[in-house]
């Protein structure tokens, strides 16, 4: 028969066994912090408790010079050094061994077309978070890499973790047969370097899914959904900042600070139109975002391009639009590309 006592207890128990989380130290790169504040609530939610954020990728390279991480999480989207470019120079980095450069990597990203999965894996990432994303996604992808961990390639043109999720060696080397005893298998012909997982975080802490178990990820995305209206507010208040600075142009066409600014808004409304699940409204701000990157100066024929996907993104909002009239979204991209082609 149970006691009393023993759901407390085990409560305790499950406690003391997610403080261990409070030691990894976390690299969190995203220069939205709205997004960024999402991540770190899931992390802390975990248990983790050390978790550094940046808002660039340079922030990000300095900060590993300095200190001893376990784990980065990166936005892709980041300027001047992007998240993909952050990656290669941490698995390319040859500065003194200040940058650990088979720290394993999360990628952010609401992207998932087949070039830029090829690109991040190349580059050297260990597992993607796609947008939108939950508290589910972030310990799945956790759980990946700290209790699979796959072995260290370091190879001409590649440098990163073994891209099979076997424990195998990858092509190119001469004994697929690694003696478990061995730190590292060479193949100096190949100019190939295989390093066996590292298992001592896992040794550290445990298995993640003793960790992260159903009852804690459950209450940190029932967390999250309660910061829902925070989220749409934020997107209400990048809407108005789009109208602000479009009429700001309205007035004053050659004023460059408006038009960065409405730069800035148009990317924050795609960062949190991916996270909140609205693909469409993701795209027109894309869309947006790369219309005014292309435009240095604006004419009055483009004012009215602009307006058009400023109104689109503010109704996909408004209504609620996500992905349930997916031919309707479809015919709205294409009546603004062709006013873009005939506007210019």
């Amino acid at each position: 028969m149970t006691s009393e006592t023993e759901p407390r207890n085990y409560d305790k128990e499950a406690r003391n066994k997610r403080d261990r989380l409070s030691r990894v130290r976390v690299l969190l790169a995203d220069r939205d912090n709205r997004t960024a504040t999402l991540v770190h609530r899931i992390l802390f939610s975990f248990g983790f408790r050390q978790i550094d954020l940046v808002t660039s990728g340079e922030d990000a390279l300095e900060y590993l010079r300095r200190n001893p991480y376990d784990l980065i999480i990166t936005e892709w989207q980041m300027a001047p050094i992007s998240g993909l470019e952050l990656v290669k120079a941490i698995r390319q980095a040859r500065d003194d061994n200040r940058i650990r450069r088979d720290i394993p990597i999360l990628m952010l990203t609401a992207f998932a077309d087949k070039d830029r999965v090829e690109a991040a894996r190349d580059a050297g990432i260990n597992e993607f978070i796609l947008k939108p994303f939950s508290a589910k996604t972030v310990s799945n992808r956790i759980m990946q890499v700290i209790d699979n961990p796959r072995a260290f390639v370091e190879a001409p043109g590649y440098v990163g973790p073994c891209r099979r999720r076997r424990e195998a060696i990858p092509e190119g080397i001469s004994d697929r047969r690694i003696p478990p005893e061995l730190r590292r298998v060479i193949d100096k012909e190949n100019r190939v370097t295989v390093t066996p997982p590292d298992h001592s975080l896992r040794d550290q802490l445990g298995t993640m899914q003793e960790l992260l178990t159903p009852e804690v990820v459950a209450a940190a995305d029932a967390a999250m959904q309660m910061r829902t209206p925070e989220v749409i507010a934020w997107a209400r208040d990048d809407i108005g900042a789009l109208q602000s600075s479009y009429a700001q142009l309205q007035s004053s066409p050659a004023d460059t600070a408006a038009l960065q600014a409405l730069q800035a808004a148009a990317r924050s409304i795609v960062a949190q139109a991916e996270q909140m699940g609205y693909a469409l409204g993701a795209r027109i701000g894309a869309m947006l975002v790369a219309y005014l990157q292309a435009h240095a100066a604006i004419a009055p024929q483009q004012l009215t391009v602009i307006g058009k996907h400023i109104d689109a993104v503010a109704v996909i909002f408004t209504q609620q639009i996500r992905d349930h009239a997916p031919a309707v979204g479809e015919e709205l991209v294409v009546s603004l590309q062709k006013l873009i082609v005939k506007l210019g």
